[in-house]
């Protein structure tokens, strides 16, 4: 194990929150790959083989160290649906005076993040759109929010529901084009609002990690108020990875419905279940695949997960 790992964190992370903006190739807390690890990733690999799906499984231990990551597909891009809604939250509490925090229920913010309205996400939105410096419109400020504090490199093109506030307005820099499509295949869909795995799993590393190492109490007091927010589930529902795991999970779904994009079903699912005092974070996307694959894809994580458990240290 790196005995700097702490250090590396704080390489990873927007200037705002610890440090420099991390890039990939950048090292990690963990220098080589355990035979247990490697065993872990070829199964995970056999698994996805054939299927338009993108996993990030990342473990981080009681001591707050990355024990390993495994990749597949990490960096091919997918419909996001609403998997960005987390960093909503923490848009709103890092832009909002705590003294006029309003995030009970029947807040806007408890509805976008609980229930995952999609008016009430448009309405947070513009609200801290109104906080922020600068005459950049309301998808661009969010986005310039996942940029330079959380380090991201994607972001929302457009949220144009019917009735949210933000409609009209857009981000040109995440328009689709020739160059930024999801495919499956050789064919690509233009499609507004694209991530990877990788910015999913980069944004709940910060989520799960940034209160530890923050240098400043704004940033660390909403990263609190968002991890607290996004572990409230909603009554009568479960995410894919709850579905498929008996853990404690913060995190948000994004389900795409048949018919609301030419590319297909889209099941995606992003956050952090607890075992113990280890973390796992998880990040998985999908295009154009069935809800019963991914549920058995993600059943073979957990798998995995439960197999890493029982075997690590013997």
């Amino acid at each position: 194990m790196n005995t700097l790992s702490r250090r590396t964190f704080l390489q990873r992370f927007g200037v705002a929150l610890v440090g420099a903006l991390w890039q990939p190739g950048m090292p990690n807390d963990w220098d080589t790959e355990t035979p247990l690890v490697a065993r872990i990733r070829t199964d995970l690999e056999s698994a996805f083989a054939g299927f338009n799906m993108g996993l990030e499984l990342r473990r981080v231990n009681a001591l707050d160290n990355e024990e390993f990551r495994i990749q597949i597909n990490a960096y091919a891009r997918y419909p996001v649906a609403s998997c960005f809604k987390a960093w909503v939250a923490l848009y709103y509490y890092y832009f909002t005076p705590p003294e006029a925090w309003q995030d009970a229920q029947g807040s806007a913010l408890y509805s976008a993040i609980v229930f995952s309205g999609n008016t009430a996400t448009g309405e947070v939105l513009a609200d801290v759109a109104g906080r922020v410096l600068g005459q950049r419109n309301s998808i661009e400020k969010f986005n310039d929010f996942l940029l330079q504090k959380v380090g991201m490199a994607n972001g929302l093109h457009t949220w144009k529901w019917e009735g949210s506030p933000t409609v009209g307005f857009s981000d040109p820099r995440y328009a689709p084009s020739e160059t930024r499509q999801v495919y499956m295949g050789d064919k690509g869909f233009a499609v507004d609002n694209i991530f990877t795995t990788a910015d999913l799993a980069h944004g709940y590393d910060v989520l799960v990690r940034g209160p530890v190492f923050a240098q400043f109490d704004r940033m660390r007091n909403a990263l609190v108020a968002a991890d607290k927010l996004l572990a409230i589930r909603a009554p009568d529902y479960q995410s894919p990875i709850e579905r498929a795991s008996s853990g404690a999970y913060m995190g948000k779904d994004g389900i795409l419905p048949l018919g609301d994009l030419p590319l297909g079903r889209v099941v995606n699912d992003a956050g952090v279940m607890t075992i113990g005092e280890n973390r796992y974070i998880i990040a998985f996307m999908s295009a154009g695949e069935s809800e019963t694959v991914a549920l058995n894809l993600l059943t073979e994580v957990m798998q995995q997960i439960a197999f890493y458990e029982a075997n690590v240290g013997s």
